[in-house]
């Protein structure tokens, strides 16, 4: 539960509608990039343990069909089946504290990496 504002309001038809006030990180990497401080483990499941071990809970991420990071050289589903190099983007939703902490204790391991942070960010839950 994101403890920074939240508000419980009845939607029509009694379903729950709760709005949360929050951070969301959207952190772009490509697929063939390794974390030596990791045993070379792909920098994609390093954030994504970081992420649970740190219980951020809201956590999704997405392998692209096409683009590019860095290097304007555009990647496709169909071109990269060897050479891995299709972006990935990985995206949660948490307190400004955690994600603080989260980039504070991933910063050294981030290098050819794009983190887009958003503070404030409104949304809802709806149960």
């Amino acid at each position: 539960m994101i403890n920074i504002s939240t508000n419980m309001i009845i939607s029509f038809r009694g379903v729950y509608m709760e709005k949360i006030i929050g951070t969301f990180v959207r952190i772009y990497v490509k697929e063939n990039q390794r974390c030596e401080a990791f045993g070379k483990k792909p920098l994609n499941k390093v954030i994504a343990e970081m992420a649970l071990k740190m219980d951020i809970t809201d956590f999704v991420e997405y392998k692209v069909f096409e683009g590019y990071i860095f290097d304007k050289k555009l990647h496709t589903l169909a071109r990269e089946v060897i050479d891995h190099e299709l972006p990935i983007i990985i995206e949660f939703f948490t307190t400004d504290e955690k994600a603080q902490k989260f980039l504070e204790e991933m910063a050294p391991y981030l290098k050819n990496t794009v983190v887009l942070v958003f503070r404030d960010t409104e949304g809802y839950f709806f149960r």
